[in-house]
C-alpha cells in the first residue's frame, strides 16, 4: 500500500453482544490444551514442543453471522415473493465490486431521539457538503452509535434514515450502504412502536430492511470510528466472509484516506 494513504480500522471487535437476539461467545483456548490435543490427536508429548507445554492457541466462537461488524446481503430482509423478481443473493454470492468503493459519510449524529431521516435531509447535507453520489458509492450513515457499544443504550440511542431517504440513495446507483448504529434501520423498539401506535400499520415494518426485496442492496452494520473519515475522499473497503449461502458475513471494514 502506498505511503500517502492512512489507514482507518471501521470495525468493533467480535465480542459479546447487549442484543438478546444476537448472544456471542468467544472462548479462547490455551496453548496448554492446544498441546493436549496435538498429544491425544497425533501422538506428540507435550514436552517436546520447543515450550515444554504448550503448543498452538485457538479460539471456538459461537455466533451468528450478523454479530460483529458484518454485511447483509439480499437474502437477509424475507423470502422472495415477488412475481418476475429473481432470487434475491446470498452473501457469498454479493460482486466484490460492491464491497470496494468510494465512501461518503452522512452526519446525523444531532437528530432527535427516534427520528426518520428524510430524502430531503440527504440530498440538503449532500449540497451543504459539497458531494454528489454517483453509482458505486458506498453511502455511510454516522449516528456516533459506536461510543455506546457494549451498553444498552447502543440498541436504543438516537435515529437513523427512512424507507424514502435509502430508496432515493439507491436511485443514485448505490448498491452497498452502512452504518455504526447496530441496524441500518432505526432501532427495533422505534420502528415497532410507530406499528403498534398505528394499529399494526404494517408500512411501519422494518422499513429499510424491507426496500432490499424490491431494489437489492447490502448494508454493513455495526461499523465504528466514522467520526475519524472525512466526509468523502476515501476509499472503502468491506469484504465479507463467504458463508455459504448466508444471509450475512463478518466483515473486517477498513477506509484508505489520502493524506
Amino acid at each position: 500500500m502506498s505511503s500517502s494513504y492512512k489507514l482507518i480500522d471501521l470495525s468493533i471487535t467480535l465480542k459479546d453482544d447487549p442484543s438478546p437476539f444476537i448472544p456471542v461467545k468467544v472462548t479462547n483456548i490455551d496453548h496448554r490444551t492446544g498441546a493436549l490435543e496435538h498429544q491425544r490427536l497425533l501422538g506428540v508429548d507435550p514436552e517436546d514442543w520447543p515450550w515444554p507445554g504448550e503448543s498452538f492457541g485457538d479460539d471456538l466462537i459461537e455466533a451468528t453471522s450478523h454479530s460483529g461488524t458484518h454485511m447483509d446481503a439480499p437474502i437477509h430482509f424475507g423470502p422472495w415473493t415477488i412475481p418476475d423478481k429473481e432470487e434475491p443473493l446470498t452473501i457469498d454470492e454479493w460482486p466484490l465490486e460492491s464491497c470496494i468503493g468510494d465512501g461518503f459519510v452522512l452526519d446525523i449524529r444531532d437528530i432527535p431521539q427516534g427520528h426518520e431521516v428524510s430524502a430531503k435531509e440527504v440530498q440538503d447535507q449532500l449540497r451543504e457538503t459539497g458531494y454528489e453520489l454517483k453509482p458505486g458509492d458506498i453511502f455511510l450513515v454516522m449516528t456516533g452509535n459506536d461510543k455506546y457499544w457494549g451498553s444498552e443504550e447502543y440498541l436504543s440511542r438516537g435515529g437513523h434514515i427512512g424507507r424514502e431517504a435509502l430508496k432515493w440513495v439507491l436511485e443514485q446507483g448505490v448498491k452497498t450502504v452502512g452504518t455504526d448504529s447496530w441496524s441500518f434501520d432505526r432501532a427495533g423498539k422505534q420502528w415497532a412502536g410507530d406499528y403498534l401506535a398505528n394499529d399494526r400499520d404494517k408500512s411501519y415494518l422494518w422499513p429499510c430492511h424491507l426496500l432490499g426485496l424490491e431494489m437489492p442492496y447490502a448494508h454493513i452494520e455495526k461499523m465504528a470510528n466514522l467520526d475519524q473519515l472525512p466526509r468523502f475522499g476515501f476509499t472503502l473497503i468491506a469484504l465479507p466472509i463467504k458463508v455459504y449461502r448466508g444471509s450475512a458475513g463478518f466483515v473486517r471494514a477498513v477506509a484508505l484516506v489520502s493524506e
